[in-house]
């Protein structure tokens, strides 16, 4: 079988899965709670991959791997910095989350505090313009990886590969909501810890051993890829590893990924969910970064192209059948964080901003995931490709302006409306503004200090409450 066809039967079946699988969730959606948060029925093996699927997107595979070809031993510190963002989220957030949320939909409505009181609706309209504006940025981003998936397989041009991801992403978010996109990010996430294991395992085998791996990765002849913050010193040096230490706070502020917590059954164990989903975080960015190092030290990507590292690994080294899974893999990190995206977008609208009306409410859900899904899709086409980057400025966005107020609510307790709105401004203000206005590198102000600064702002609301 010629390779390209190989690759379009695995891509294929795959989305056919999907398909069929939002098409079962469809039938179980009666209402708009349902197709909010899916009855809150998951349990803890879906709650754990669902989760974190829809917070680790292409970036995690496409980003990593390409931060890892270009920076070297300076990587490592990515691990620290997502892997603790898990510990927080699993530790923290989401055995408070699922219990404190109470009748709440959306993180919107949780955070906005009691219906009625003074000053809660600003608070309900600036997040949701938050996320309305933040989500459309990512999404277009993961947008862009489809493309890179579809050029890589078929040498089209990005266009035709973006478009035929969103049109599957938004298909099957329109069809079940919560439930399908829960259902399938299950699968996306099981496909992505098999391709973490697989491909990093195929290139360590390729070099004959871990040893002879190492011995490559040391032989490499770019100035700094073997120490830990590269090429830098002193307080650049120091900003670099505090700017990727900052990503892990960024995570309990992604509302499409902390919503799964929220939608957990009342008797789902979480001590099982937890352990899936460090497990699954830990092989994840593990095997992506040494994809990197495996790329770099034994194969020529031309420069500029860094985010092709997995790619690269995929075709060397696997068969094409397999190849067109990993490829699958790319997909199913893209749409598994755009279909939950499009979900609390829809939220954000009709349920937050109550557009629409408790009748039409599921009608303009599906129109808002259409319109979403059309706007960042001609976004992506016009944005310049960096996904790693432009992942980072929504995450920092959307982690200061809401990550700091929510650990405040489940570890202090209230904050009142007018302190979480100052907390939210501080907090994704900031994050804009330190994302063009970096201190000390870039990720400190965006990443760090924007959370912090948000953090004091909420824990103050909080003091001046009780």
């Amino acid at each position: 079988m010629e390779r390209t066809t190989a690759i379009l039967v695995a891509l294929c079946a795959y989305l056919l899965v999907l398909l069929g699988l939002a098409w079962f969730a469809k039938r179980r959606t009666h209402d708009a709670a349902e197709f909010y948060l899916g009855g809150r029925t998951l349990g803890p093996w879906v709650a754990a991959l669902a989760a974190n699927a829809s917070s680790s997107s292409a970036w995690s595979l496409l980003g990593v791997s390409g931060f890892a070809y270009r920076e070297g031993l300076a990587a490592v510190w990515l691990l620290p910095g997502c892997l603790g963002g898990f510990v927080i989220n699993w530790f923290v957030v989401a055995p408070r989350l699922r219990t404190a949320t109470g009748d709440a939909v959306t993180l919107t409505e949780y955070l906005a505090g009691p219906v009625g009181a003074r000053g809660r609706r600003a608070v309900v309209v600036t997040a949701s313009l938050l996320t309305l504006a933040s989500l459309a940025t990512y999404v277009a981003a993961q947008m862009q990886a489809a493309g890179s998936a579809f050029t890589h397989a078929f040498e089209l041009q990005a266009t035709p590969g973006i478009v035929i991801g969103a049109v599957i992403t938004v298909l099957y978010t329109l069809l079940g909501g919560y439930l399908a996109v829960s259902i399938t990010d299950t699968v996306q996430g099981l496909l992505m810890a098999g391709v973490a294991v697989l491909v990093p395992a195929a290139a360590v085998w390729h070099f004959g051993g871990v040893a002879e791996f190492a011995a490559a990765l040391a032989a490499v002849e770019v100035p700094g890829y073997g120490d830990v913050c590269g090429a830098r010193a002193g307080f650049a040096a120091a900003g670099f590893a505090l700017g990727l230490l900052g990503i892990g706070l960024g995570y309990p502020g992604q509302p499409h990924a902390v919503n799964k917590f929220m939608g957990m059954a009342p008797g789902a164990s979480m001590r099982t969910a937890r352990a899936v989903g460090m497990t699954w975080a830990v092989l994840l960015y593990t095997g992506m970064i040494v994809v990197g190092w495996a790329v770099r030290a034994g194969f020529a990507l031309p420069e500029g192209h860094h985010e092709d590292a997995l790619y690269a690994a995929s075709e060397a080294l696997l068969p094409p059948l397999v190849d067109g899974l990993v490829l699958a893999a790319v997909l199913a990190a893209t749409m598994s964080t755009v279909d939950s995206q499009l979900l609390v977008c829809a939220s954000c609208v009709t349920h937050d901003l109550d557009v629409g009306g408790a009748r039409g409410r599921i009608g303009i859900a599906r129109a808002v995931v259409l319109t979403i899904g059309a706007i960042a899709t001609g976004a992506a086409l016009l944005v310049p490709k960096n996904i790693f980057d432009n992942v980072l400025f929504a995450w920092a966005a959307l982690g200061s302006a809401f990550g700091p107020l929510l650990l405040v609510r489940l570890l202090v307790g209230e904050v009142s409306p007018r302190w979480s709105l100052a907390a939210m401004l501080v907090g994704g203000g900031g994050a804009v503004l330190g994302f063009y206005w970096p201190v000390l590198g870039s990720g400190v102000a965006d990443r760090v200090l924007s959370f912090f600064a948000a953090l004091l702002v909420a824990w103050l609301g909080a003091r001046r409450a009780t």
